[in-house]
Parts: structure tokens; sequence; C-alpha cells
């Protein structure tokens, strides 16, 4: 399903993701719900899932797509990213998409409110050691949980990933006219900068206590 790619340096720039590609939950990747931790891909209406800022929040609906469906291969833009275990609270290894937000904590990212806290692309994260992209053959599925407003979920026992509530467009949901999104990601550029300076992104936010 996948193959690797050795990265002998480290790009100042990367090719933009095309729109609406390139973000969700790649098949596998273990999310924190009220039952315990499962497979993104097994994620159900109703469901209720464990989020950074709002507790327990309910899945209105579940998108599924391929991760690449057109002809030829999938451009390398679109190719996740392998981040070895304990870099982002990971417990295992685990793959993240290029355009996926992903919160850090580091000092160095202190807003005007003084929360220690920045939502940076996937992509960023190949400026930490150990980190690769890896080639996508056949199907690869991505799942995208819908809520009612932008959350930041809890994945592999440690790390927080962003599901952006406007994913329910492709499912006939429309978000809620005048709720603010609750998350800033960093353009590419500022994500690598901060990631460079900051180095292995473990951080002691309190975790879900499930096995």
């Amino acid at each position: 399903m996948f193959g690797h790619k050795e990265e002998p340096q480290l790009r100042q720039r990367i090719a933009p993701v095309p729109p609406g590609l390139g973000c969700g939950l790649i098949e596998g990747t273990q999310v924190a719900t009220e039952g315990g931790w499962i497979a993104a891909e097994t994620l159900r209406l109703g469901d209720r899932v464990l989020t950074f800022d709002g507790g327990l929040q309910e899945v209105l609906a579940v998108v599924h797509e391929e991760l690449w469906c057109t002809i030829g291969p999938c451009p390398e833009a679109c190719w996740p990213l392998l981040v070895p275990a304990g870099n982002i609270g990971n417990r295992n290894e685990i793959l993240v998409l290029p355009h996926q937000g992903v919160l850090i904590e580091t000092d160095r990212a202190r807003d005007r409110w003084g929360d220690p806290f920045a939502v940076v692309p996937g992509a960023a994260l190949a400026a930490l050691p150990g980190v690769e992209r890896l080639e996508p053959y056949g199907v690869v599925e991505v799942v995208k949980p819908v809520f009612a407003e932008d959350q930041m979920i809890f994945a592999d026992h440690g790390a927080l990933l962003f599901c952006q509530s406007y994913w329910g467009v492709d499912v006939g949901l429309v978000p809620r006219v005048g709720v603010p999104g609750n998350y800033n990601m960093l353009p590419l550029d500022a994500g690598l900068k901060l990631v460079r300076e900051t180095g292995a992104l473990y951080h002691e936010i309190a975790r879900p206590v499930a096995a």
C-alpha cells in the first residue's frame, strides 16, 4: 500500500496540495471514542469522539474517500508522511497526510493569549528526524469525521489531529453559519520553521486513559 521515499535533503518548499486533497485520516489511524480506541474507518454516525477542547463530541457524518483515484500516479504533494512513535505524542508509527492539521505544543508558539499551541500542516513534520514520505499504491482510504464545529481529536494515544466541520459539505451538511473556526493552520513555510526550531514535538497535554 505504501513505498518508502528517502529524503536526502529537506526542500524549503513543497509543491502545493491540490484543493480538497492531502487531508483527513488514513485508514488504520486510531481515534479515541467514548468506547475506547477504534480505527478511523470504523467510525459511524452518532459515535462520540474525544476532542481537545470540547470533550466528547458526536459524529454527524463520516466522509470516506480514496487518497488518489485519478488516472496516473499519485503526485508527491499528496503522499502521506510516516511519523515515528513519540514525535507528536503518538504511541506508534502514524501516517499523516501533508495538508492534515496537527496540533503541537511549544513555547515558541505562544499566541496573544499565552497558549503554547500551534497547528502545522502535516508536511511540516518532514523537518523532524526519521520522518519520511511514503508513495501510496492501490486503494488507500481517507476518513473525514464531521462534527458541528471544528475539532481537534485525539489519535494514536496522544497525537492531536484537526477535523474541519466544512468536510460535511461532501455529505450534504452545511457548517453552522457564524461559527468561527477554532483553529488556524500555519502556512507550510512557517510550520517548517517552527518544527525545526522546536525539534521533537512530544508534549505533556493530558491524554486519554483508554487502553
